[in-house]
């Protein structure tokens, strides 16, 4: 029997597009009470060669999954390193976040948002920042984006975080993204919001004495072409200044990339 237009349609290619009749929303979604309260921003992550889900006997196993692979925590997508993630950036922000060491059972303590705490803490034989209580102190970028599908037909949120040597891939992101101009409607050239251009965002294997690793590796891809992305970003820069947008931190970058992870 034919499928009617009135149920649920997929496209199988593209991204899996759904596609519903109008008749079909007369009663919203379901989700009109959820809030910020209840949702958190997803993480693009490096998976490195502990990371839990490449490992079977974990309850976060993703059968297929390489290290090198880029993982959306929330959604559980994973995507080919090499080829890597189209995401407009929305949002940077530096924090320096207290953690329990992983030896004392881990967790988060607190986010700082003064470089000052540093003056508070001496730095031990790995380079950590160590407060007198044994916490140590992360100094973490955080880039906000648009995770899109290559046609930009779809787009979710998330929350792209660097630590450790991965520090200077967020210095360079950010002297690229300053460095880009846009033309306003009177004609003259601007400094151009974050969300105005997509980066495409890969892993690439590194190394120092103590280990190897797989980082971040970040590209420009060109202006972002759907309006509709840059006003969905200009919306997340308007909710993370208003305070309505808040991430959870899974673990810290100390534990999964603090470039000792060997291959």
């Amino acid at each position: 029997m034919a499928q009617k237009t009135s149920e649920l349609a997929v496209k199988a290619e593209g991204g899996s597009i759904a596609v519903i009749s109008d008749d079909l929303l007369e009663f919203g979604t379901g989700l009109e009470h959820v809030t910020s309260d209840d949702t958190t921003i997803p993480y693009i992550r490096v998976l490195q060669a502990l990371s839990p889900e490449l490992n079977k006997n974990d309850g976060k196993y993703i059968q297929g999954a390489e290290q090198g692979n880029l993982l959306n925590t929330g959604l559980g997508d994973v995507y080919d390193g090499d080829v890597g993630a189209l995401v407009v950036p929305c949002y940077y922000e530096k924090r320096y976040v207290e953690w329990i060491p992983r030896e004392k059972g881990g967790g988060k303590v607190e986010d700082h948002k003064s470089r000052d705490i540093l003056t508070k803490c001496t730095k031990n034989d790995r380079g950590q920042f160590v407060l007198e209580n044994g916490n140590e102190v992360i100094e973490t970028a955080y880039f906000y984006v648009m995770l899109c599908s290559e046609d930009e037909s779809q787009w979710s949120t998330a929350v792209i975080s660097m630590s450790s040597s991965q520090l200077a891939k967020a210095r360079k992101w950010i002297m690229q993204l300053q460095a880009r101009k846009v033309q306003n409607s009177a004609g003259n050239m601007v400094d151009a919001p974050m969300f105005a251009f997509k980066y495409r965002v890969k892993s690439v294997a590194e190394q120092n004495d103590r280990g190897s690793w797989y980082g971040y590796s970040i590209g420009l891809e060109g202006p972002t072409t759907n309006v509709e992305i840059m006003r969905e970003g200009q919306k997340l820069l308007k909710m993370i200044k208003g305070g309505e947008v808040s991430i959870k931190e899974e673990e810290s970058e100390s534990d999964e990339l603090n470039d000792e992870v060997p291959f």
